[in-house]
Parts: structure tokens; C-alpha cells; sequence
């Protein structure tokens, strides 16, 4: 088999052990074993990125099986045998250590919009609400927010604990349940609330309350007109058009627009803040 160091422009997945890659892999290659992967399909990337993965012949085929099944194109397998080996070595690419590349992003809101969320405020205490796997919350962590992220499913708080860890970052979580009449948060004046994914009417109101003068609210979520793509089709889970600034029209808008998922599905960006 030839190989070519041009493959390392798509994700590349090295399926061993932790032990095993911080022993020796390939520069620029994420580790997930393949003992992982069906439990971490969270710190994968969008499902229009080809893959690439390394291992043995037998971690290949299992995950490659696998990923397919979960709708990933397998661009490519590599056994790591002894050739490989001595390529990799004669190229100069193979190094020792933990450091993996993170294929997971955080939502494009905030990643777009964090440099400018963080020149208007000092504060750096944040809540991620409805967090799922957990994605933002350990994003804003590696930026050095404390963060706590809240969500009422327990599996999906494990999985944000473990992203964390395998991040080399730490944060807090809360099993909450936001949609009771008054949600009991701890401690919950903040300087940055995200809310992705998610809506339940009844708890806007409470984000206001819940952020420090000067705050900064982060949303994003599907918005009517979704329903002729996908799911939610749900009118209770469906944004109306200005709705948040309308909700919020007491603070400051920093950016409220409409983008558009790759299947079509409208989605609102809206970044506002808390009067001083």
C-alpha cells in the first residue's frame, strides 16, 4: 500500500487505546478508541465530513461498519502494521503524548460571536442551559469561563463530564429540570447564558433575571417555517419571527439574525445584553 501524507486534510480518527497513542501516533490525529466510540458519537464532527481512521484490522472494520450504519462516510482505512510505522517514522509525522485534534465544534453562534461576547464583559461565570452532550459549555471551559451546565438528563450530563475530561478541562453540572413552574438554580446571577436547541416559553422571563448587569444572552433555536424540512414541527418548539426581541426588548441587541441549517431548517442567532 502507498501512503501519502495528503490525507490529513479530512478528520482522522486513531482508534486505539489512550495507552497506546500517547505511546506513539500521528500528528494531527484524534484519539477515540473504538471501546468509546458508540457512546461518544457527541465528539464527532457533522456527518458531511468524510472520515478517516486508523487502528488494527479488526477496530477498522468494527468501526467502519459502525459508522456507516450511523450515517458517516469512511473515506479511508489505515492498518497500523509495522510499514506503517516505519513510513510514518521516515516522514517525520509520528509523535508521543496525549495531545489529540478535537473533531467536535461548539454551535457556530457561539464560537462566531465569543471574541466580541467577551470584549463587552469582564465577568467570565456562565450558564449552558439544556446543555446536551455538552459541547459549549466545555468550549467556553477551555476559554477559562467557570462554567455550570444544567440539563434534566442525566446520560447527557456523564457525556459533558466526559467530554470535559477529555478536553483537559473542568466545569460543574446540574440535573435540573428547567421546565418546572420556577426553576431552582444555584447561584444563578451570570455573567453569559447559552441556550441552544431548546425552547420553553416559560422559562425566557427567568434569563433576564438570572444575568448580572451588563450580561450577555446567547441563543439560538428553530424557528417557524421548520416544520416543512424536519423536525420539530412542534408550534411549541418553533420561534416566531423577532420573538426573542421582542421578549427581550429591555436590553441591548447585539445581533439577531436567521441562518439556515445545510437541510434548510431556520434557525435564530441572537446574542443581547443586560442593561448595566
Amino acid at each position: 500500500m502507498i501512503w501519502s501524507t495528503d490525507w490529513f486534510g479530512s478528520p482522522c480518527i486513531d482508534l486505539r487505546d489512550a495507552e497506546a497513542f500517547q505511546t506513539e501516533h500521528i500528528s494531527g490525529t484524534t484519539s477515540l478508541a473504538w471501546s468509546r466510540l458508540p457512546s461518544a458519537m457527541h465528539e464527532l464532527p457533522d456527518k458531511h465530513y468524510p472520515l478517516k481512521l486508523l487502528g488494527t484490522d479488526k477496530q477498522l472494520k468494527l468501526a467502519s461498519d459502525f459508522l456507516n450504519e450511523k450515517g458517516y462516510t469512511v473515506e479511508a482505512v489505515y492498518g497500523l502494521d509495522e510499514h506503517f510505522w516505519q513510513w510514518a517514522r521516515s516522514e517525520a509525522i509520528t509523535e508521543s503524548g496525549c495531545k489529540t485534534v478535537p473533531l467536535w465544534q461548539a454551535n457556530p453562534l457561539l464560537a462566531t460571536h465569543i471574541d466580541n461576547i467577551e470584549s463587552l464583559i469582564s465577568g467570565r461565570k456562565a450558564l449552558d442551559l439544556a446543555c446536551g452532550a455538552g459541547r459549549d459549555a466545555v468550549f467556553l471551559a477551555q476559554r477559562g469561563w467557570a462554567v455550570t451546565a444544567v440539563d434534566a438528563n442525566k446520560d447527557s450530563l456523564h457525556r459533558c463530564e466526559g467530554l470535559a475530561n477529555s478536553s483537559n478541562t473542568s466545569l460543574s453540572t446540574q440535573c435540573l429540570d428547567l421546565e418546572l413552574q420556577q426553576p431552582a438554580m444555584d447561584n444563578p446571577s451570570v455573567d453569559l447564558i447559552v441556550v441552544m436547541r431548546y425552547l420553553h416559553r416559560p422559562l425566557l422571563p427567568w434569563l433576564a433575571k438570572w444575568l448580572n448587569p451588563g450580561g450577555i444572552l446567547c441563543y439560538s433555536t428553530f424557528m417557524v417555517g421548520c416544520e416543512k424540512f424536519g423536525s420539530p414541527r412542534n408550534p411549541n418548539y418553533l420561534l416566531k419571527p423577532d420573538e426573542l426581541a421582542n421578549t427581550y426588548s429591555d436590553m441591548k441587541i447585539v445581533y439577531d439574525e436567521v441562518h439556515h441549517l445545510n437541510d434548510g431548517r431556520p434557525v435564530v442567532h441572537f446574542v443581547a445584553q443586560n442593561p448595566a
